[in-house]
């Protein structure tokens, strides 16, 4: 069988492109008409929270990102291939960082500008 190659608007083909073409826009007009005719005004949107039990955050905590570069490069030194799980904010100039679960140490206190006080 002969494989059809006659170009797309040929007058072989001029008998159905112009229905075809006429019936999409008429489904695309009807289209439009539907949805201006349901389209309601939309209402005062409201921000969803996310709450994940568990997972609040206490006053003072950081994440690993929010802890002070000094602090973590302090930190990186001295206990290096350690990776912190997180941090608390305890006063104005010191931090406890805390290790991940079964480490040596539980928790770390530094200064803001990365000072090592103890560890425990």
């Amino acid at each position: 069988m002969a494989k059809d190659r006659a170009a797309p608007f040929s007058k072989k083909h001029r008998r159905y492109w112009l229905p075809v073409t006429g019936g999409m826009l008429l489904i695309g007009a009807i289209n439009v008409a539907i949805g201006m005719a349901t389209y309601d005004e939309p209402q005062q949107t409201q921000r969803m929270e996310l709450k994940i039990p568990g997972h609040e955050r206490k006053p003072g905590e950081l994440r690993r990102n929010e802890i002070p570069p000094d602090v973590m490069r302090a930190f990186a030194v001295k206990y290096p291939r350690t990776i912190p799980d997180g941090a608390q904010q305890v006063s104005n100039d010191t931090i406890v960082v805390k290790f991940p679960a079964g480490a040596a140490h539980a928790h770390a206190t530094f200064k803001v500008d990365g000072t090592f006080v103890s560890d425990d």
